[in-house]
């Protein structure tokens, strides 16, 4: 498909997704920039619902900024945290994390993806989920593993590196609809379009999907 055809194609997936998921939100709970950036780095190869369940009460109780986690250090961090999988070293990144926030920006979490980028355990996907959730950023592609395969499925990319995934559908996503563009596909993957037995019947893109039916 040249590349005027795929424009026109991923066209009508952004209309089908935003007319079946019109209100996808973050799995993760947050109530500030702050929450929604440590828990986004714990939730590296965890769930979702394990992160929430450890750290909203924390949040509620002990750490509202990065100067909480600072003071109460890493031991009791890291115990707090301790059902997290890989929470030795993510503690360890939470705290660099704090300490750079507090030592090079003001105790705020910063809005630019280089900056983001600059802090221990925060790449390009996790600083896409906040420069889009928190910072209304809709210029931002998403690349999760469900984005990365329903796309895949979907004929829209042909890279397995998530830069040039990112790059990929940024060349035929309009600006404006690329953050919910992620968070509705994203939810299909979860919800539908599964890794192991996508519900290829049930799915309201298989009449256009090059993949339905064959997986």
């Amino acid at each position: 498909m040249n590349k005027s055809g795929l424009k026109k194609y991923s066209s009508e997936i952004v209309k089908r997704l935003a007319a079946e998921y019109p209100d996808v939100k973050c799995h993760l709970e947050f109530n500030s920039p702050f929450e929604l950036l440590i828990s986004t780095v714990l939730a590296a190869q965890c769930t979702d619902i394990r992160v929430n369940m450890v750290m909203t009460p924390l949040y509620r109780t002990k750490y509202r900024s990065p100067s909480d986690i600072i003071k109460d250090g890493i031991d009791n961090y890291r115990e707090n945290i301790k059902s997290i999988n890989f929470f030795n070293n993510k503690a360890k990144s939470v705290l660099s994390i704090c300490d750079a926030l507090v030592n090079e920006f003001g105790g705020k979490v910063p809005d630019k993806m280089d900056e983001l980028t600059s802090l221990s355990g925060v790449g390009r996907k996790s600083a896409s989920v906040l420069l889009g959730n928190c910072f209304g950023k809709n210029d931002v592609i998403i690349v999760d593993t469900h984005l990365k395969r329903v796309s895949a499925r979907l004929g829209l990319i042909e890279n397995d590196d998530p830069e040039k995934i990112e790059n990929e559908l940024k060349e035929i996503i309009p600006a404006d609809a690329q953050f919910y563009f992620s968070m509705r596909i994203g939810e299909h993957g979860r919800q539908i379009c599964k890794a192991k037995k996508p519900d290829c019947e049930k799915c309201f893109l298989n009449d256009i999907c090059p993949s339905a039916f064959k997986i």
